[in-house]
């Protein structure tokens, strides 16, 4: 079985739009204590992580978390049993993301550039330039399709 690893920042859970509400840069955000748990779903985000469930890819959240900061990890946490509770025994928090995986497995990641990406063995869907869900959607669909075959 395949194995499909979704980053939550910028890919699940909508970052920005946090930033802009709240009014806190970046590096405030990060040392806010449960900030990562209020922060929004990215619209259709939630359903598209359960479409690739429903496709047979094993799913894995795989999140970098803000180095030196403890609770950015249990609220990172928090978020997925909150919001997808169905993957709450399928959670990585890792710096290095290259470590996951295998040939035939996916990375969902908004930072290609962050986080060892580079070096993940298998298919990296690089979220950068209007690159989303929709996208991967159909990569992960016809991938699933040409296997079956």
């Amino acid at each position: 079985m395949n194995r499909v690893f979704v980053d939550m920042d910028g890919v699940t859970v909508d970052f920005e739009a946090y930033k802009t509400a709240s009014g806190l840069t970046a590096d405030e955000i990060k040392r806010k204590p449960g900030a990562y748990f209020d922060m929004p779903p990215i619209a259709g985000a939630i359903e598209a992580v359960r479409s690739v469930i429903g496709m047979g890819y094993e799913v894995w959240m795989a999140t970098k978390p803000p180095t030196a900061i403890p609770y950015a990890y249990s609220d990172k946490a928090s978020w997925i049993f909150h919001h997808l509770p169905e993957l709450k025994r399928r959670l990585i928090i890792t710096h290095d993301k290259g470590l996951l995986g295998d040939s035939g497995d996916y990375l969902c990641d908004d930072r290609p550039h962050k986080a060892n990406c580079a070096n993940f063995p298998g298919t990296l869907l690089a979220f950068v330039d209007g690159f989303h869900w929709p996208q991967a959607l159909d990569i992960l669909r016809e991938a699933r399709k040409c296997r079956s075959t």
